[in-house]
């Protein structure tokens, strides 16, 4: 799913490219002194640490820190530096990275801080025509040290989409991929049609790689039928995002899903009343079999992973939980959650009729794909993270913590969600040296006061409630720092900058329409 544009990243964009000074925010020592990265070598002290491979955490451990990069990991007390974190206690695990987001409207750093509040130190992003040149000038401003405020590092695909016929025909299609590359773009994301073609998607496939480029795909129905998820695999797919193409490609009994004679793809609400029902018409046996089978062959031999995004869908399976989540309301740019009330003209916001028939059918579809995709990874195939945020009450950073708690409910272990958002969504997205805490690898690193292991709600910037002993309610927080190329964020400091941020939004809103009447 994409989310609504705005143009406020474009018209910064220019203004990045020429600014003298970086902007980011100035860290107040005297409110913490290890905030920010002014060190020479930094030391996080006896923590327990899980490394993101899937092996069991490990501790006390000293992790050491310099120009960025874990050069270090020793026993406790060992490590040398001239600030330290102490971590007895603590657990410190690779930051996030979330393989499927999109920006959206609000100040250039809304979307940014609410990621770093929830530990996610890269992203990659699916941009449109709009945000694509603010999205690489900010890739590029933290390549060079100048970013201009506090972010995850950014990773950018853009769309396979517009105007230009060459995106239509084979033989241009791999001049638009090398200028993509030239341009700075890490990778190339095809939604339908021209890319999702026969003889489009294993050009693009092919040039991207000559080019060290990725390519993503979401099979949408108006692309499914000429290649379902076993063809856009085999023309060279590095990611498949979604659920989409999986059921299609079990048919034996039909060539297609028993859509209504009046579907049309374009219709956003008979789209969405009509896909999360083709899981109905899948061939199981097919599933676990042939289907898993071929994917499997394939992605031993390449780079192809799922990206399932289950957490985009679980708004399909029961809207009233989806509309009164609790940080919706005081977190959300107000713009963003206008977009989200029902209206034919924005994509993603369709909830019209939406009837106890369509959730269950929606609920259907999660029982039979998410414990399919823990079989795959079972044997031995990739999974990574992706949360596909800023649509339908899904908002950015709380959205990528309930991916990583419906994992868990799919059936894989604590460990084997930790390493599909950290290493596998690396590999995923075309990253080496991140994802993963050894020496030499970058600083992307979280610290903990709470056990992720135990439960993921650790991980929610608003925090999570616990009973004490005497039978009160208290909201703790498990995120302690959020280090990217070894600066330490507060995670809380840039949740409530975010908090801040709205109100004002809300309070100008209302002034500028009681000025109105």
């Amino acid at each position: 799913m994409n989310t609504p544009r705005s143009l406020r990243w474009a018209m910064l964009a220019a203004a990045w490219l020429v600014a003298p000074t970086v902007l980011s925010a100035q860290v107040d020592p005297l409110l913490d002194p290890l905030l920010g990265d002014a060190y020479t070598r930094l030391v996080i002290r006896g923590a327990t640490v899980i490394d993101g491979t899937g092996g069991p955490p490990e501790g006390p451990r000293d992790i050491v820190v310099e120009k960025g990069r874990i050069v270090e990991i020793v026993r406790a007390g060992q490590g040398r530096g001239d600030r330290v974190i102490e971590a007895e206690g603590k657990w410190v695990m690779p930051g996030i990275i979330d393989a499927h987001t999109h920006l959206g409207d609000g100040p250039a750093d809304y979307i940014p801080k609410l990621w770093l509040a929830h530990g996610i130190t890269t992203v990659r992003v699916f941009s449109g025509t709009e945000d694509t040149d603010a999205a690489v000038s900010l890739a590029r401003a933290q390549r060079a040290g100048k970013a201009p405020f506090d972010a995850p590092h950014v990773v950018v695909y853009p769309f396979w989409r517009g105007s230009d016929r060459r995106l239509w025909d084979p033989a241009a299609a791999r001049e638009v991929v090398r200028e993509w590359k030239a341009k700075g773009f890490d990778g190339v994301k095809v939604s339908g049609k021209p890319g999702l073609l026969p003889d489009i998607l294993p050009v693009i496939a092919d040039e991207a790689a000559k080019q060290g480029m990725g390519v993503a795909v979401h099979i949408g129905q108006d692309g499914v039928y000429p290649m379902n998820a076993v063809a856009v695999a085999g023309a060279g797919a590095t990611t498949l995002e979604h659920h989409y193409g999986y059921a299609e490609a079990t048919f034996r009994s039909r060539g297609m899903q028993n859509l209504p004679a009046d579907h049309d793809y374009g219709d956003e609400l008979k789209r969405f009343r009509s896909t999360g029902r083709v899981w109905d018409d899948a061939e199981m046996d097919r599933l676990y079999g042939p289907v898993m089978d071929t994917l499997l062959a394939l992605s031993a031999k390449g780079r192809f992973t799922m990206v399932p995004t289950f957490s985009v869908y679980e708004d399909q399976t029961d809207l009233t939980r989806a509309r009164t989540l609790p940080w919706l309301e005081p977190y959300t740019w107000p713009s963003v959650m206008a977009s989200w009330t029902p209206n034919p003209e924005v994509h993603g916001s369709f909830y019209f009729e939406w009837t106890s028939d369509v959730e269950a059918a929606w609920s259907r579809l999660f029982i039979r794909w998410l414990p399919w995709v823990n079989a795959y990874k079972n044997r031995g195939g990739h999974v990574a993270l992706g949360s596909d945020t800023g649509t339908s009450y899904h908002l950015y950073g709380f959205g990528t913590i309930r991916e990583m708690e419906l994992m868990q409910r799919a059936g894989f272990h604590p460990l084997e969600i930790v390493k599909a958002a950290t290493q596998e969504s690396a590999r995923a997205v075309g990253l080496d040296g991140v994802g993963v805490i050894r020496p030499g690898y970058e600083a992307d690193l979280l610290v903990l006061d709470m056990n992720p292991l135990e439960d993921f709600k650790a991980l929610y910037a608003t925090g999570t409630t616990r009973v004490t002993l005497d039978g009160k309610a208290t909201s703790v927080h498990g995120l302690r720092y959020t280090i990217v190329d070894g600066k330490v964020i507060d995670p809380q400091a840039m949740l409530r900058e975010v908090g801040d941020m709205v109100q004002r939004a809300k309070r100008a809103a209302s002034e500028g329409a009681g000025a109105g009447r």
